[in-house]
């Protein structure tokens, strides 16, 4: 009874969610090398031509990539330790009126400029809006539709794919030592017929894909769902409502300071640091604002590590950090799903499996629609005989 079920559903989630899931896990499995692609399509642009003995400051820098975004404002920039990359700052400028149908609508701007760190010279400009490697995300997240409808449908389908992973260890599960035998393996000869192999990629692939598929539609729900969020922070034994509470920047009168000086300052905190990234402050209000710091760096310790550090923008004063050592289990889980999802947190170790597991959560709509399709044929050629 439970596994007739079982079976009713695993059909019906599956012929529902089936294009869904096809269309966004084949997508994710390309982004997961989004960082490599980025580096060979624009490989003049992410890389120095010559390394120089001498760094300009950011904020020369900065100037230069304004004069090419002459009437945009900046808002980030992210510097490589790595003495080949190119320093690269961001434009980015939400659509307030996104249409429903296309994700190119989500943003007015979103580029990225490269700079050569010894010379200024601007390298290039990236707009992300035409890129094919960030459509293809938009194709994984929201299916190319506006990110409140889409991620929604694909947040369905991950559920879908979650239960369906249930309802086929049910299936699969076998009746004796015999059946367990046939399951764990593929026992294909010159004569086995296609359907059969079909069949046999469906069950036995998905047994050994299983777990991965479990782990990766549980993290992927995080971005869908809040309540999914808050679950997983109540099963790590933290509160919600406690986690990233930072303080607020408070009013200051205005002080000459250099970003160089606010990069120099937190990564001298961090002596092994990869990467950092800073916010710009708005230029069209006067207010005091946060500006954000993040320094990446790693220490094998498993997780996505940054410490954060935020600054005063009218005196460029350091008045809140969190590093790595002090983020309670939840937040380090929080900072680090986007590369466990992604496959990147250990690099090529993880992104292999990642794009792997893709494809295959990929290929399972359409292996379940064959075995549920020759069935249905074999019925109608019964009935009929």
């Amino acid at each position: 009874m439970i596994k007739r079920f079982a079976s009713w559903l695993h059909l019906w989630l599956g012929l529902m969610s089936g294009l869904v899931v096809f269309i966004s896990l084949f997508a994710a499995a390309i982004f997961v090398w989004q960082e490599e692609w980025t580096g060979i399509l624009h490989h003049d642009k992410v890389f120095v031509p010559t390394i120089g003995k001498t760094e300009l400051s950011v904020d020369s820098l900065l100037m230069n990539a304004q004069r090419v975004e002459s009437g945009r404002e900046i808002s980030y920039v992210t510097w490589y330790r790595d003495p080949r990359k190119a320093v690269v700052f961001d434009i980015v400028k939400p659509n307030p009126h996104p249409v429903w149908y296309y994700y190119h609508s989500a943003y007015l701007v979103n580029e990225q400029v490269y700079v050569d760190r010894y010379t200024g010279k601007v390298l290039g400009i990236v707009d992300n809006r035409s890129e094919l490697i960030w459509k293809i995300y938009a194709l994984h997240t929201c299916l190319l539709l506006k990110y409140e409808i889409g991620h929604y449908i694909v947040g369905v389908a991950t559920i879908i794919i979650f239960v369906m992973a249930i309802t086929g260890i049910i299936l699969w599960w076998p009746k004796n030592k015999a059946a367990f035998k046939q399951r764990i393996w593929f026992r294909w000869k010159r004569t086995t017929r296609w359907r059969r192999k079909n069949y046999d990629l469906h069950n036995i692939g998905g047994i050994y894909t299983w777990v991965f598929i479990l782990f990766f539609a549980a993290t992927g729900l995080v971005w869908t769902f809040d309540w999914w969020e808050k679950g997983i922070y109540h099963l790590l034994g933290e509160q919600p409502e406690e986690m990233f509470r930072e303080a607020k920047v408070k009013p200051a009168d205005a002080v000459d300071y250099s970003f160089e000086g606010i990069l120099k300052n937190a990564t001298g905190r961090v002596p092994r640091w990869e990467s950092v990234g800073l916010t710009f402050p708005e230029t069209k209000t006067d207010s005091t604002q946060s500006l954000f710091c993040v320094v990446r760096y790693n220490t094998r310790s498993g997780w996505d590590e940054w410490d954060e550090y935020l600054y005063n923008s009218k005196n460029g004063s350091l008045y809140y950090s969190m590093t790595q050592s002090q983020k309670k289990l939840g937040e380090k889980w929080r900072t680090s799903n986007y590369a466990i999802h992604t496959g990147s947190i250990y690099g090529l170790p993880t992104k292999i499996p990642a794009t792997l597991t893709a494809l295959f959560c990929a290929f399972l709509p359409i292996s379940g629609f064959l075995i549920w399709w020759g069935r249905k044929k074999k019925g109608s050629s019964k009935r009929k005989s």
